[in-house]
Protein backbone atom coordinates (compact mmCIF):
# COMPACT_ATOMS: atom_id res chain seq x y z
CA UNK A 1 0.00 0.00 0.00
CA UNK A 2 2.89 2.43 1.23
CA UNK A 3 3.86 2.32 -2.82
CA UNK A 4 0.41 3.23 -3.77
CA UNK A 5 -0.50 5.41 -1.68
CA UNK A 6 -0.53 8.08 -4.33
CA UNK A 7 -3.25 5.83 -5.47
CA UNK A 8 -5.47 7.08 -2.69
CA UNK A 9 -8.37 8.99 -3.34
CA UNK A 10 -9.47 11.65 -0.60
CA UNK A 11 -13.49 13.16 -1.63
CA UNK A 12 -16.85 14.10 0.08
CA UNK A 13 -18.94 11.35 1.87
CA UNK A 14 -21.93 10.06 0.84
CA UNK A 15 -24.76 8.11 1.88
CA UNK A 16 -22.99 5.14 0.72
CA UNK A 17 -19.76 5.33 2.09
CA UNK A 18 -21.69 5.28 5.80
CA UNK A 19 -21.41 1.78 6.41
CA UNK A 20 -18.05 1.41 5.95
CA UNK A 21 -17.41 4.65 7.96
CA UNK A 22 -19.33 3.36 10.81
CA UNK A 23 -17.69 -0.24 10.61
CA UNK A 24 -14.24 1.69 10.97
CA UNK A 25 -15.74 4.26 13.78
CA UNK A 26 -16.63 0.81 15.78
CA UNK A 27 -13.56 -0.06 15.27
CA UNK A 28 -11.30 2.41 16.21
CA UNK A 29 -13.35 3.88 19.25
CA UNK A 30 -14.47 2.55 22.54
CA UNK A 31 -17.40 5.17 22.16
CA UNK A 32 -18.09 5.46 18.92
CA UNK A 33 -20.16 7.90 16.82
CA UNK A 34 -23.44 5.91 15.02
CA UNK A 35 -25.13 6.04 11.91
CA UNK A 36 -27.08 9.01 13.08
CA UNK A 37 -23.76 10.98 13.87
CA UNK A 38 -22.92 10.36 10.34
CA UNK A 39 -25.47 11.19 8.48
CA UNK A 40 -26.65 14.53 10.43
CA UNK A 41 -23.10 15.78 9.35
CA UNK A 42 -24.29 14.99 5.83
CA UNK A 43 -26.60 17.34 6.08
CA UNK A 44 -25.06 19.93 8.01
CA UNK A 45 -23.70 22.92 5.84
CA UNK A 46 -21.09 23.69 8.24
CA UNK A 47 -19.94 20.10 8.31
CA UNK A 48 -17.02 18.79 5.64
CA UNK A 49 -16.74 15.08 6.14
CA UNK A 50 -14.15 13.46 3.97
CA UNK A 51 -14.26 9.73 3.00
CA UNK A 52 -10.39 8.33 1.80
CA UNK A 53 -10.21 5.38 -1.38
CA UNK A 54 -8.52 2.78 -2.33
CA UNK A 55 -9.68 0.71 -5.05
CA UNK A 56 -12.66 2.00 -3.73
CA UNK A 57 -12.98 0.60 -0.44
CA UNK A 58 -13.10 3.38 2.38
CA UNK A 59 -10.07 3.27 4.52
CA UNK A 60 -10.05 6.32 6.27
CA UNK A 61 -12.49 9.25 6.91
CA UNK A 62 -12.29 12.45 8.87
CA UNK A 63 -15.08 15.08 9.63
CA UNK A 64 -14.64 18.14 10.22
CA UNK A 65 -16.69 21.67 10.68
CA UNK A 66 -16.34 25.16 9.61
CA UNK A 67 -16.98 27.75 12.33
CA UNK A 68 -16.29 31.35 11.32
CA UNK A 69 -12.51 31.17 10.73
CA UNK A 70 -11.98 28.11 12.95
CA UNK A 71 -11.86 24.62 11.39
CA UNK A 72 -12.62 22.01 13.85
CA UNK A 73 -11.79 18.17 13.73
CA UNK A 74 -14.50 16.40 15.04
CA UNK A 75 -13.20 13.07 14.18
CA UNK A 76 -10.85 11.04 11.97
CA UNK A 77 -9.55 7.41 11.66
CA UNK A 78 -8.22 4.84 9.84
CA UNK A 79 -9.10 1.44 9.08
CA UNK A 80 -7.01 -0.67 11.47
CA UNK A 81 -5.69 -2.83 8.22
CA UNK A 82 -4.30 0.40 6.66
CA UNK A 83 -2.97 2.75 9.72
CA UNK A 84 0.99 3.35 9.41
CA UNK A 85 0.78 3.97 5.56
CA UNK A 86 0.69 7.00 5.36
CA UNK A 87 -3.40 7.46 5.33
CA UNK A 88 -3.49 9.70 8.19
CA UNK A 89 -1.10 12.31 7.04
CA UNK A 90 -2.83 12.03 3.58
CA UNK A 91 -6.31 13.14 5.52
CA UNK A 92 -4.25 16.00 7.46
CA UNK A 93 -2.78 17.08 4.24
CA UNK A 94 -6.50 17.39 2.88
CA UNK A 95 -8.13 19.09 6.70
CA UNK A 96 -5.19 21.37 5.99
CA UNK A 97 -6.31 22.84 1.91
CA UNK A 98 -9.54 22.44 3.48
CA UNK A 99 -9.08 24.69 5.95
CA UNK A 100 -7.17 27.10 3.87
CA UNK A 101 -10.03 26.81 0.86
CA UNK A 102 -12.79 27.69 4.17
CA UNK A 103 -10.66 30.83 5.12
CA UNK A 104 -9.52 29.39 8.68
CA UNK A 105 -6.94 30.40 10.33
CA UNK A 106 -6.68 28.01 13.01
CA UNK A 107 -8.03 24.30 13.49
CA UNK A 108 -8.77 22.91 16.63
CA UNK A 109 -9.70 19.02 18.23
CA UNK A 110 -9.81 16.87 21.06
CA UNK A 111 -7.52 14.25 21.44
CA UNK A 112 -7.53 11.38 24.22
CA UNK A 113 -4.45 12.15 26.11
CA UNK A 114 -4.03 8.11 26.10
CA UNK A 115 -4.01 8.23 22.28
CA UNK A 116 -0.62 8.79 21.67
CA UNK A 117 -0.07 7.80 18.05
CA UNK A 118 -2.74 10.62 17.05
CA UNK A 119 -1.00 12.89 19.39
CA UNK A 120 2.22 12.48 17.36
CA UNK A 121 0.86 12.78 14.15
CA UNK A 122 -0.62 15.67 15.19
CA UNK A 123 2.55 17.23 16.50
CA UNK A 124 4.35 16.78 13.07
CA UNK A 125 1.44 19.04 11.66
CA UNK A 126 2.11 21.82 13.73
CA UNK A 127 -0.41 21.12 16.60
CA UNK A 128 0.05 21.97 19.96
CA UNK A 129 -1.68 21.42 23.21
CA UNK A 130 -3.74 24.54 24.71
CA UNK A 131 -5.65 22.82 27.26
CA UNK A 132 -7.04 19.81 28.91
CA UNK A 133 -10.83 18.50 29.28
CA UNK A 134 -11.24 16.57 32.64
CA UNK A 135 -12.91 13.37 32.14
CA UNK A 136 -14.19 14.15 28.48
CA UNK A 137 -14.66 10.67 27.28
CA UNK A 138 -16.13 7.77 28.43
CA UNK A 139 -15.64 4.15 28.23
CA UNK A 140 -13.00 4.66 30.02
CA UNK A 141 -13.25 8.06 31.36
CA UNK A 142 -10.43 9.91 30.05
CA UNK A 143 -9.11 13.32 29.72
CA UNK A 144 -8.68 15.04 26.33
CA UNK A 145 -6.24 16.77 25.54
CA UNK A 146 -7.26 20.27 23.00
CA UNK A 147 -5.07 20.94 20.30
CA UNK A 148 -4.88 23.69 17.94
CA UNK A 149 -2.82 24.59 14.78
CA UNK A 150 -2.25 28.45 13.66
CA UNK A 151 -2.86 28.97 10.08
Amino acid sequence: MSDKIEELIIERMSLEDLEDVVQIEKDSFSDPWNWDCFLSDLKNPLAVPLVAKFDDQVVGYTCLWVILDELQIGNIAVEKYFRKKGIGKKLMDQILEEAENNGCHRITLDVRESNLDAIELYKKFGFQKIGKRKNYYRYPTEDALVMQKLI
